[in-house]
């Protein structure tokens, strides 16, 4: 089922009941539906040539420890999460599942250009990763270093600059099993040096810090559109 919303529905949030009947059987299942500003004219950023870990997967599917999100055997459940979220008034797009589809301690190319700011959408795993650095390289040889912390994948989210952007209702264990206890990821975003044509982002040294999705915000902010999750 797909909903859409107009450009002038006002943002909010109200719970959905879908339900079904046939054969006289019947059933219903209830849902949050959320109404979301987001920017038009926003660039998702390319990852595929530096994914590195594998953290997708279809339900059901067995993997390693060494071959999932946290390194210990969980990964994120690609029923539950889809192909894009919302966060920080941007989309993100997401990797493929059962293959790698998440970057961690690499640089990253960006698309050459202009812009207003960068935004992540990224999970800290083995708890909180405290007083990470990322660095944007621009085109001059010039770079910015930004220092933020992430919330542990388990949390509640609420370290300052962080914003939950994710949030699903289980996780998928390597067995093929479910944890089903809730996880998020959050995002976050960077201020960039607009005068200036961006390179590539350099992420932490960190197994523990692992990225998702970039979207890059050009100068001149955008008019919002809406956005129904």
């Amino acid at each position: 089922m797909t909903l859409t919303t107009s450009h002038t529905a006002a943002p909010a949030t109200a719970a959905v009941t879908i339900s079904g009947i046939a054969d006289g059987l019947s059933r219903s299942t209830s849902t949050t539906l959320a109404v979301t500003p987001v920017l038009t004219g926003t660039v998702p950023v390319n990852l595929s040539s530096t994914y590195n870990v594998t953290g997708i997967y279809k339900d059901g599917a067995k993997f390693a420890p060494e071959a999932s999100l946290d390194g210990s055997g969980f990964a994120l459940s690609e029923q539950a999460i889809g192909s894009e979220q919302v966060g920080d008034e941007v989309v993100f797009k997401l990797g493929p599942a059962g293959a790698p589809d998440v970057v961690t301690g690499k640089t990253v190319a960006l698309p050459e250009g202009k812009f207003a700011s960068l935004k992540l959408l990224a999970i800290g795993v083995n708890g909180d990763q405290e007083m990470q650095t990322f660095a944007i390289n621009y085109a001059d040889g010039t770079s910015s270093a930004f220092t933020q912390s992430l919330s542990d994948w388990s949390a509640s989210g609420g370290l300052r600059g962080e914003s939950v952007a994710l949030r699903t209702p289980y996780r998928l264990s390597g067995d093929g099993s479910t944890d089903a206890n809730p996880f998020i990821a959050c995002a976050y975003s960077f201020t960039l040096e607009s005068t200036k044509e961006v390179r590539s982002i350099s992420l932490p040294s960190n197994r523990d810090v692992l990225v998702l999705a970039v979207t890059l915000v050009p100068v001149g902010r955008q008019a919002p559109t809406n956005s129904a999750r």
